[in-house]
């Protein structure tokens, strides 16, 4: 199956839940290694020990891949970016405005957020089931190169799962593997499909080859996530 062109919204919805999954994993690599699933008690209080500081890490983290999806030109938002003033101290609302480069994906990001929010609070990350009972279609008029969207979910997971263990501050600084892996094909079910996707086999390349659909996306896949690795460590 060959898709080449996605939905600009479905690519947001699915970078919002990525950052979460990603974040809270790292966080739980990191405070709870070797534990194979967390405990709704264990969830809220990852929530609350980041919920000063989370909506600003996210906007960090989304900003720069925002930027490359929604506006052609990296060197003119730069410039666009110094005539408004922008600095450290723009808040993260306004910034991430900026980034979505319009009302409609900037209502639906915090829209998103805020579901994510709603099943940390009841103790869990959302599951793949309930993002795909209410999320934006695949197909649409305003779409995005399907290369750019693999890129832009592996790079939002990446950082955001590493920042999460670094942010644990403990003795943990390495990226576990299998963790990767399982945001990895996560995301890319999220991004790429209509349903969620059953694996009947075992081998890994399978499965990434299944959630890709078609080998471009496949090497697209494995490429950005060894850049992004390369990058992190």
């Amino acid at each position: 199956m060959r898709i080449t062109d996605i939905n600009r919204s479905r690519v947001a919805s699915a970078m919002v839940r990525g950052y979460f999954h990603a974040f809270f994993s790292g966080q739980a690599d990191a405070l709870y290694p070797g534990k194979k699933g967390l405990e709704p008690k264990e969830y809220k209080q990852l929530l609350v020990n980041n919920f000063d500081n989370l909506s600003g890490h996210f906007v960090s983290v989304l900003f720069p891949v925002l930027i490359r999806l929604n506006y052609p030109d990296v060197e003119t938002v730069a410039e666009d970016m110094k005539r408004r003033h922008f600095s450290e101290s723009t808040p993260s609302k306004v910034l991430l405005r900026y980034a979505c480069g319009s009302k409609g994906l900037y209502d639906l990001v915090t829209d998103e957020y805020q579901k994510q929010m709603y099943a940390l609070l009841d103790g869990h990350l959302q599951s793949v089931d309930d993002f795909f009972a209410d999320c934006p279609s695949l197909a649409d008029e305003d779409c995005i190169a399907v290369s750019l969207a693999i890129r832009s979910i592996v790079r939002v997971q990446m950082h955001a799962y590493a920042s999460g263990i670094t942010l644990a501050k403990t003795d943990v600084n390495g990226l576990h593997q299998a963790t990767v892996y399982r945001l990895m094909l996560s995301g890319m079910m999220t991004l790429l499909h209509d349903a969620p996707v059953n694996f009947e086999e075992d081998n890994l390349e399978m499965m990434f080859r299944k959630v890709s659909l078609n080998s471009d996306n496949f090497e697209t896949l494995m490429n950005e996530m060894n850049q992004a690795y390369e990058d992190l460590v």
